[in-house]
């Protein structure tokens, strides 16, 4: 555990917030500047470049440190600013760094800056072996995930020497952080770029309904939460900085929220905090926007979390948008690729069955494990993991075990099962999608694929990931065509782009079907999410499908499956080494015709004519098919 002096750490989006955070008692305060940072929606908050450098003085004076956030993922047209950027911060003496992209360590790096680096929420480190990875490069701190409980962020704290920084007070996201897509799929503007458009705070109806919630209900807005209480919990479990949200809050607002947990650490600190704590949390429930909760600190959050009336709900100006899926016309046009050989297909299947299926369809790579999912009724165990990784090998086809999206503390005992398996040393890869599957893969020598999930965008985050191991790397989902194309252009990594699928926007701890369901997880026989499909309807009766997977975690789908195919040409062009099919969702008729389509296009690059098979396509998947986020244009660009 790291042996800081517990530190009150509070936000500031303008001069005079920055101000009353000091003057109420803040240890650190971290605040973003005008550009590169997650608060990025309301121009008239955040910090010039001539402003850190006053705040940086103003804070010092005061005997308070000051955090930048520098916590964006990065396109490759802007690292070069960004360098410069860091620069400034680092002449500028602030204290730390803030980050999520790859690529800002390795510039940081390569520039030789000395300035600490704290990785951000938004990396959803959530398991010891992640921090370990991260100490390992050079990092001082991490700012463990929300979703992690009390004895879990004790499990982390006793094997690592960071300081580890947890969100105390605030707005609370329904979906695992660095993990929500669904504001990129829906408008091309990306959560993890600062741009959400809070798809979460919406109200749906679920279908089926639901007796106790018919109608409209606001069933992913997550109540704030508030740990005024349980500083004491959070000291005995390691945590050495209490981090409140509210960057876009008013001076006021912040300063009293300061002034609470002030009093409340210190007493706390003094021994005697739970009779001052409880004060606060009446002072503080008189002056709540939503209701309290403790988040996932003492357990996964249920229906007592959310608030499904929406009554406390603030208003947010964003609300659904009727979504229009592809015709046959609006497939790209495009020449047959100077480049014919060279683009590979993989192929990611969902059971044992289906794996056999699709051995003999010509696929280079097939991916087997991943997430199962209660509503699917195949799926991957030991056994039949065991079994396709023997047959890959009999049948002298490329096999890659992936290992699940989410990986938190308490997840580790099954992921060390799986690489346990017989046979993986024969692999040529092991997916992952978080740093810490990464680390453990990397300790076992296995060559590592990096997972779309790790959200790498630009050709820095692939040259680190090369230098830590990845023999291939998927590019993260929310890119644009011209984004994506200025990576392939100065990258000689080999990269994958998934390219037909459905598209999950958001992963959850909290069950959307059995919260509202009275599930009883400890009885297979008593999950609700057996019962059917399910799926949450926004106001033009647009379905967003929910899958519950072997973890009782909700994986919430856009209405639309992807579908890149008329962009073949151009990926073969550009170098792409693989292109992906998540065919795991569908069954092996529909799966195996859409590997013959596809196969057929790769091996027929030559003669490119894309009508007749997109049209193919399009019949397979009556319910539409969708090439968001690639089509949409820049943030800022459009209306």
């Amino acid at each position: 555990m790291g042996n800081n002096q517990p530190e009150l750490l509070a936000p500031a989006g303008k001069w005079e917030t920055m101000e009353s955070a000091v003057q109420n008692g803040a240890d650190a305060v971290y605040l973003g500047g005008k550009r590169f940072n997650m608060r990025l929606l309301r121009p008239d908050f955040n910090f010039s470049d001539e402003q850190i450098r006053d705040a940086v003085s103003y804070c010092h004076e005061h005997g308070v440190r000051l955090y930048i956030t520098v916590n964006n993922l990065y396109y490759q047209s802007e690292l070069d600013e960004l360098a410069e950027y860091l620069g400034i911060l680092e002449k500028a003496g602030v204290d730390a760094l803030i980050v999520q992209d790859l690529a800002v360590v390795q510039l940081a790096g390569e520039l030789g800056l000395r300035v600490p680096l704290h990785a951000s929420v938004q990396m959803n480190v959530a398991n010891l072996e992640g921090a370990q990875l991260l100490e390992n490069m050079g990092f001082t701190r991490v700012i463990l995930s929300k979703d992690l409980s009390q004895q879990e962020i004790l499990e982390i704290s006793r094997g690592t020497s960071l300081g580890l920084e947890y969100f105390v007070h605030g707005d609370l996201c329904i979906s695992h952080a660095g993990q929500c897509y669904m504001s990129s799929f829906l408008f091309g503007e990306s959560g993890n770029r600062g741009r959400c458009r809070k798809p979460c705070r919406w109200a749906y109806v679920m279908d089926p309904e639901v007796d106790d919630y018919p109608g409209k209900h606001y069933f992913l807005a997550h109540k704030d939460l508030c740990l005024v209480t349980h500083l004491g919990d959070l000291i005995e479990a390691g945590v050495t900085s209490f981090k409140v949200e509210g960057r876009m809050r008013e001076p006021e607002y912040v300063g009293f929220l300061v002034r609470c947990y002030r009093q409340a650490l210190d007493a706390w600190l003094r021994g005697d905090g739970l009779e001052t704590a409880r004060h606060m949390e009446e002072e503080l429930q008189r002056r709540r926007v939503r209701d309290f909760s403790t988040g996932s600190l003492f357990g996964t959050p249920g229906a007592e979390s959310i608030g499904y009336s929406g009554e406390r709900e603030p208003h947010f100006p964003t609300h659904p948008v009727q979504l229009r899926p592809l015709t046959v016309e609006e497939c790209p046009v495009l020449e047959p690729p100077t480049r014919t050989d060279g683009l590979r297909l993989t192929v990611k299947t969902g059971d044992i069955q289906a794996f056999q299926k699709a051995l003999n369809q010509g696929v280079d790579t097939l991916v087997i494990g991943g997430d199962n999912f209660h509503q699917i009724e195949a799926g991957w165990s030991s056994k039949s993991l065991q079994q396709a990784v023997e047959l890959g090998k009999k049948n002298d086809t490329s096999v890659v075990l992936e290992l699940p999206r989410i990986v938190s503390q308490r997840d580790l005992p099954r992921v060390q099962r799986l690489l346990a398996l017989p046979g993986l040393q024969d692999l040529p890869a092991v997916m992952v999608n978080d740093l810490g599957t990464w680390r453990m893969v990397r300790e076992l020598g296995l060559p590592v694929w990096a997972g779309y999930g790790l959200n790498i965008t630009n050709a820095r985050a692939l040259q680190l990931a090369a230098e830590m191991g990845a023999k291939l790397v998927t590019l993260s989902r929310e890119l644009k065509l011209a984004q994506l194309e200025a990576v392939l252009q100065v990258t000689n990594m080999d990269v994958e782009v998934v390219v037909h699928g459905p598209l999950c926007g958001m992963v959850s701890d909290y069950c959307a079907v059995g919260s509202t369901r009275g599930c009883q997880r400890s009885q297979v026989d008593g999950l609700g999410c057996r019962e059917g499909e399910f799926y949450l309807l926004d106001e033009y009766g647009q379905k967003f499908r929910i899958l519950t997977d072997q973890q009782c975690r909700s994986h919430i789908f856009y209405p639309h499956d992807l579908c890149l195919f008329g962009y073949l040409p151009l990926f073969a062009d550009l170098g792409v080494h693989s292109v992906r099919i998540e065919g795991q969702y569908y069954d092996q008729e529909v799966l195996m015709r859409l590997i013959e389509i596809f196969r057929s296009a790769i091996q027929e690059m030559g003669q490119w004519n894309a009508g007749e098979s997109f049209s193919q396509l399009l019949e397979l998947f009556p319910g539409g098919l969708t090439d968001n986020p690639l089509r949409f244009e820049e943030a800022g660009l459009r209306d």
